[in-house]
C-alpha cells in the first residue's frame, strides 16, 4: 500500500517514520523548501543559532523525550533564572512575586481545578457545559481575580501560554487543555530544548526514512474514488492509496477537494483559529543582563510582553509576542529597532550592546498564518469533533487535529493516531 504525506513538520516526519517500521511504502510532499514547518532553528553564524518557531519541550511531554531518545538526545534544561516581572512601573519576579499578584494566580487555578472535575473525555463529550464554550478565557480570569496587577499576571501568564490574547480562547477549551496540567508536580513547563536544535531533529526524522522528500510541492487539489487518491501540486502529479494531510488548518482551506469534504469537516476546518504568534530576537555584544544578576526572562505590561535567553554561543534575547500586539508589531516597518527602543525602557544597557537582530512574523507565514492552534469560544461542542476523523481515503494529522492541542506533543500524539487508522484498513 502507497502512503502519501503530505506536509513534512514534525507529525509528517514522525508519521512517515511509524508507516514505514509497520512496512508500508510511504510518499513525502512539502510545499517549503526544508522540512519541519513551524519548526525551524536558524543559523546565522559566529555562535548565532536559534529556534524561529516551536522552541519548547514539558517535562511530561513524554512523546517528545522518547522521539529524542530514539536519536540517543537528552533535552537541555534552561538556566534556572526567575522570571522578571514589570508592571506599572513597579519591579518583582516569579521568585517574590507580589502578593495580591500571587492571590490571584492561586485562585484562578483553584477555580480551574475544581471546573475540571465535572468535564468528560474527549471534550465534546460535555455538551451540558454549553455556556463554558461560549464564554473566553478572559470572562474567567476576570472573574476569579481581584486585583489589576493580578489580573495583568495570569493574564500574561495564559497569553503566552496560548498563543493568544485570553478573550480570542473558549473556556471550555481551555479548560480541556487544563486538564493534562491537574497531575504536574513542580516545574514542568519549558523544561527542555533540543539540542541542535528542532531543524536538526527533523533532518535527523528525515534521515531515517527511506523515502525523499518532493519539497517545493504546494498541493492544489485532491481527488479520491473506490481506488485511491490523486494529488495535484503546482507541477506534479501523485496517485497513492491513502493520503495523510498534516497541514494547519489555513493551508487545507486553499486545497480543491473532489469530491468536497463534508460540511461539518470544512466547517471545522474554518473555524481552527490559529494563534497570533512573533519572535523578535536581538544579539548583544555582551550579555550584559548577568551583570544586573537578570537572566534575560522578563514578562511585562509593555509593548515586548515576554523575552527569554536563547541558548546558543552568542548573547541573543528573544521576544515573544502574542496576540493584537503581535499583530501591530508585524504592519511596523523596523520591529527589531522598535523593540531595541522598547528593551530600553527596561533596560537602558540594550541600546549601547546590539549588534543585529531578525523577526519571524508567523501571522504573515504563507502556509501556517500563525504559530499553534487554539480553541476559539464555541469551538469545542459545534466543530472539534469533527477536525481530526479521515474522509474515506483523506486523513487529517497535525496538533490542531489533538487533543494535546497547540504543542509539538500534539503534533506527535495526531501520528500515532492516523497510522492506526491506516492500520485498520488493512484488518
Amino acid at each position: 500500500m502507497k502512503i502519501g504525506i503530505v506536509g513534512l513538520g514534525i507529525s509528517g516526519l514522525r508519521t512517515a517514520m511509524l508507516l514505514e517500521k509497520a512496512g508500508f511504502n510511504v510518499q513525502l510532499f512539502e510545499a517549503r523548501g526544508r522540512v519541519g514547518g513551524r519548526l525551524q532553528t536558524i543559523d546565522e553564524g559566529n555562535g548565532v543559532h536559534y529556534e524561529a518557531g516551536g522552541e519548547w519541550i514539558d517535562s511530561d511531554h513524554f512523546r517528545c523525550l522518547n522521539l529524542l531518545a530514539e536519536f540517543e538526545l537528552e533535552g537541555i534544561q534552561p538556566e534556572p533564572w526567575p522570571k522578571k516581572l514589570h508592571y506599572k512601573g513597579s519591579i518583582s519576579s516569579e521568585a517574590h512575586i507580589w502578593n495580591d499578584a500571587l492571590e490571584d494566580d492561586l485562585r484562578v487555578e483553584a477555580a480551574a481545578r475544581e471546573l475540571c472535575r465535572d468535564l468528560s473525555t474527549p471534550p465534546w463529550k460535555n455538551c451540558h457545559k454549553a455556556a463554558w464554550d461560549k464564554r473566553t478565557l478572559a470572562d474567567f480570569l476576570n472573574e476569579h481575580t481581584q486585583t489589576d496587577r493580578g489580573l495583568w499576571y495570569v493574564t500574561a501568564k495564559y497569553r503566552s501560554d496560548e498563543g493568544d490574547d485570553p478573550g480570542e480562547i473558549g473556556l471550555l477549551g481551555w479548560l480541556a487543555g487544563y486538564i493534562h496540567y491537574l497531575e504536574r508536580d513542580g516545574d514542568v513547563m519549558s523544561a527542555y530544548r533540543v539540542p541542535g536544535g528542532f531543524s536538526g531533529l527533523c533532518e535527523k526524522m528525515l534521515g531515517s526514512l527511506r523515502a525523499e522528500p518532493l519539497l517545493g510541492s504546494a498541493l492544489k487539489r485532491i481527488s479520491q474514488d473506490p481506488l485511491g487518491v490523486s494529488l495535484e501540486f503546482e507541477r506534479s502529479r501523485a496517485r497513492v492509496d491513502h493520503v495523510i494531510l498534516t497541514l494547519p488548518p489555513p493551508a487545507l482551506e486553499r486545497v480543491a477537494f473532489d469530491p468536497a469534504l463534508p460540511v461539518a469537516k470544512r466547517c471545522a476546518i474554518e473555524a481552527c483559529k490559529m494563534g497570533r504568534t512573533i519572535k523578535i530576537l536581538w544579539e548583544f555584544d555582551t550579555a550584559w543582563w548577568e551583570g544586573e544578576e537578570w537572566g534575560g526572562s522578563v514578562l511585562t505590561d509593555g509593548p515586548l510582553q515576554q523575552t527569554w535567553v536563547e541558548a546558543c554561543e552568542a548573547p541573543v534575547l528573544c521576544a515573544y509576542i502574542c496576540g493584537e500586539r503581535a499583530m501591530e508589531w508585524t504592519r511596523m516597518g523596523d520591529p527589531v529597532n522598535a523593540g531595541v527602543y522598547e528593551l530600553a525602557k527596561l533596560h537602558k544597557e540594550a541600546p549601547r550592546h546590539f549588534k543585529r537582530g531578525w523577526a519571524h512574523l508567523w501571522p504573515n507565514d504563507p502556509y501556517a498564518q500563525g504559530g499553534f492552534s487554539h480553541l476559539s469560544p464555541g469551538y469545542v461542542l459545534e466543530h472539534m469533533e469533527h477536525i481530526a476523523p479521515p474522509v474515506k481515503r483523506i486523513h487529517f494529522a497535525g496538533e490542531h487535529t489533538a487533543m494535546w492541542t497547540g504543542f509539538i506533543e500534539g503534533a506527535l500524539e495526531s501520528a500515532e493516531r492516523v497510522v492506526q487508522e491506516i492500520l485498520k484498513t488493512e484488518a
